[in-house]
C-alpha cells in the first residue's frame, strides 16, 4: 500500500500523466536523456557492463544516441544466468526486491530491483488503469496467478478481500465449470468498476457465460485490464461481448524492458517513456521486441531479447487519443509459440483452429515431434464430442497439411506455469 500510494508514487504517476501530452520530439529527447543516464550508471557501477564497454571502447557519456546502441550486443536469458551477480550494480544500498520469470522458454531468471524501480513500475500501471477509466479507491477485482487460497481447498470461497486497496482477490487456480457461477455471483455482489485478469482466467468466465447464453449482470463494471498472456482478437471480442465492457490489454515483460498499453480508442501504444525499444524483423511481417528499460538502475538489462512478437501498422498512424506514443497493430505472442514442420515452415496463430467452436473451456496445442500435434481440450458440458473433434482435426490439417498427425485429447485441466500463466502453444522441439 505504501509503495502504491506514497508521495513518491504520486510524483511518478503525475509525471507519467504529464508525458501523455508531450510531442514526439519531446518524447525523443526524454528517451535519449533516460537512456544515457542508464548507460552511464551501468558503466560506472555494473561490473558486467563496465567490462563490456571497455572491451568495445563504448563511452556512454560521449556516443550519439540512440544510434550507437546498435554497436552493443543483444542480451539473452542465458547471458543473464551466466553473468550472475556481475549484472547487479555495486554500492547501491537500497532495499532489494527479487522476482523470477515464469520459465516458459527455459530456466527461470531472477530479476533484482530496488523500491524506486518498483514504484516507477506501479506508476506506469497506474497510468494504464487511468486510461481504462479507473479512479483510485474504487472497487476492483484481481484475477491473476496469485495463490489466494490453498490449491487443495475444494469448499471455497475462492476469493479474499484486500480491504486496504478495496480489492477482491480471486483465485485463478480454482476456476471450473462447477465453480464458475459462484465466481460470477461474487463479482456481481462486489460490484467492481475494474477487473485485472489474465486473459485465460477472465475468458474462462466469458466462455461459461456463452455456454449459458448469458451476459454479466452488473452496470458498475467499466473495463477489464488483461496482461501477462497473449490476448487474441477473438478472445477480446468474446470477453467484451459477455462482460459488456471494453478490454484494455497491457504488455509488460517480467524483465521490465518494454511496455505497451491500450488507450481509450482501443489502440496499442509502445510506451517510449518506459524503455528504449528496438523492433527486430522476425519474418511474416512480425517484429521481436528488443528492450532496454529505463527504471531499473540496480540491474539494468540493455538490448534484452524478449522473444515477444508484435505486428506494426502498414504505415505510420496517429491515434485519435492524441498521444504521441507509437501505435502497435497487434501483440502476437512469443517466438516459441509456433508449430514447426519438416518442410521448414513455422505455423503461428494456430489458435485460429478453435474459432467458431463452442463448448471449449480451455485448449492447448502441444508439439513433441515434427508434423504432429496434440490438442488438449477441457470441455464444457455442451462440447459436441466427435463432431467437434472432427472439426478441430479438419481445421488443423488446413494449417499444417493433409499428412500431419493430429490427436485430440479430452483432459480435466491444463497445467499452468510456475507463475500461473496459461500457454496456448507449447513446442518441445
Amino acid at each position: 500500500m505504501l509503495l502504491r500510494e506514497g508521495r513518491q508514487y504520486e510524483m511518478f504517476l503525475a509525471r507519467a500523466h504529464d508525458r501523455e501530452q508531450w510531442s514526439s520530439e519531446q518524447l525523443r529527447a526524454y528517451r535519449e536523456q533516460r537512456l544515457r543516464q542508464l548507460l552511464v550508471n551501468a558503466d560506472r557501477f555494473v561490473p558486467y557492463y563496465s567490462r563490456l564497454f571497455e572491451r568495445l571502447e563504448f563511452r556512454p557519456g560521449e556516443v550519439e544516441l540512440p544510434g550507437a546502441m546498435s554497436g552493443l550486443p543483444y542480451l539473452s536469458k542465458h547471458d543473464i544466468l551466466e553473468a550472475g551477480k556481475s549484472l547487479i550494480a555495486r554500492g547501491r544500498r537500497s532495499v532489494r526486491v527479487t522476482g523470477s520469470t515464469s520459465g516458459t522458454t527455459g530456466t527461470p531468471v531472477t530479476i533484482v530491483q530496488d523500491f524506486r524501480s518498483v514504484i516507477r513500475e506501479n506508476a506506469f500501471i497506474g497510468r494504464q488503469l487511468a486510461w481504462a477509466g479507473y479512479n483510485p479507491g474504487e472497487p476492483r477485482v484481481w484475477l491473476r496467478g496469485d495463490v489466494i487460497v490453498p490449491a487443495d481447498d475444494t469448499t471455497g470461497p475462492y476469493w479474499r478481500m484486500n480491504r486496504a486497496e478495496n480489492m477482491l482477490m480471486m483465485s485463478s487456480y480454482h476456476l471450473s465449470e462447477g465453480n464458475a457461477a459462484g465466481y460470477l455471483r461474487a463479482l456481481i455482489g462486489f460490484r467492481p468498476t475494474l477487473i485485472q485478469a489474465y486473459p485465460s482466467a477472465i475468458s474462462y468466465l466469458a466462455k461459461f457465460l456463452e455456454t449459458q447464453d448469458q451476459f454479466y449482470q452488473s452496470t458498475s463494471l467499466r473495463s477489464i485490464v488483461t496482461s501477462s498472456e497473449t490476448l487474441t482478437e477473438e478472445v477480446r471480442r468474446l470477453i467484451e461481448t459477455r462482460f459488456r465492457c471494453k478490454v484494455f490489454d497491457w504488455y509488460g515483460a517480467c524483465e521490465r524492458v518494454a511496455a505497451i498499453g491500450t488507450c481509450e480508442e482501443g489502440a496499442y501504444h509502445l510506451l517510449t517513456d518506459y524503455a528504449y525499444t528496438e523492433l527486430e524483423p522476425a519474418g511474416d511481417g512480425l517484429f521481436e521486441i528488443i528492450g532496454t528499460g529505463f527504471n531499473n538502475f540496480l540491474m539494468p538489462l540493455i538490448r534484452f531479447r524478449t522473444g515477444d512478437l508484435v505486428e506494426l501498422p502498414k504505415k505510420n498512424v496517429s491515434c485519435e487519443c492524441g498521444r504521441a506514443f507509437p501505435v502497435i497493430k497487434r501483440i502476437d505472442g512469443r517466438v516459441g509459440d509456433s508449430i514447426k514442420l519438416s518442410d521448414g515452415r513455422r505455423i503461428g496463430r494456430i489458435s485460429a483452429i478453435f474459432e467458431g467452436l463452442t463448448g471449449i473451456a480451455e485448449a492447448q496445442v502441444v508439439q513433441d515431434k515434427l508434423d504432429a500435434i496434440r490438442i488438449l481440450i477441457v470441455p464444457f458440458d455442451n462440447f459436441a464430442g466427435e463432431k467437434h473433434r472432427a472439426i478441430l482435426i479438419k481445421n488443423a490439417r488446413q494449417k499444417l497439411g493433409s499428412t500431419a498427425e493430429i490427436e485430440v485429447e479430452i483432459v480435466s485441466d491444463i497445467a499452468r506455469t510456475s507463475n500461473g500463466k496459461f500457454r496456448e502453444v507449447i513446442c518441445n522441439i
